[in-house]
């Protein structure tokens, strides 16, 4: 007799993280007006010490940006993170194969910062790939919306 049960992957963030990740997609953005960005976003990773470091190449069409994320493991479904564009706490909560990333990041638009509240959930779909949707909201209106497939590189 078969079994038609699948096995639940089980997310595990810095080794996931850790070495390179590629994610490609889209940026939709919804205000001021609505365009469509492409992203291109290379990750290294490097997991000691219970720290995930994380440099981080983001090229949204032509523009180009480069951050460093680190995140504190508490436990393994908690880690708190940093980078110096975020305000406060980034907080990230995993449950088996999905992560859950809640923060306030710091824009920069027609010459104002403005802070931003992002969520970015995360679904392991195989050990290589993870699919992505990000909210990045301001007062409770929807700003953007960001659609990525990470692909670890072996």
């Amino acid at each position: 007799m078969t079994s038609n049960k699948k096995k639940i992957l089980n997310l595990n963030f810095e080794n996931f993280f850790s070495g390179e990740v590629v994610a490609k997609g889209i940026l939709i953005l919804r205000y001021p007006r609505k365009s469509i960005k492409n992203l291109h976003v290379t990750f290294k990773g490097f997991f000691a010490h219970d720290v995930l470091k994380l440099k981080e190449h983001y090229r949204e069409n032509e523009k180009k940006i480069i951050r460093n994320w680190k995140f504190k493991k508490k436990s393994n479904i908690l880690y708190h993170g940093t980078e110096k564009n975020v305000k406060g706490t980034i907080i990230v909560n995993i449950e088996k194969s999905r992560l859950l990333m809640k923060y306030y990041f710091k824009l920069i638009i027609y010459n104002f910062t403005i802070t931003v509240y992002v969520k970015d959930y995360m679904y392991l779909i195989n050990k290589k790939e993870i699919i992505n949707t990000t909210y990045i909201s301001k007062f409770g209106i929807k700003l953007a919306e960001v659609i990525l497939l990470y692909k670890k590189k072996s």
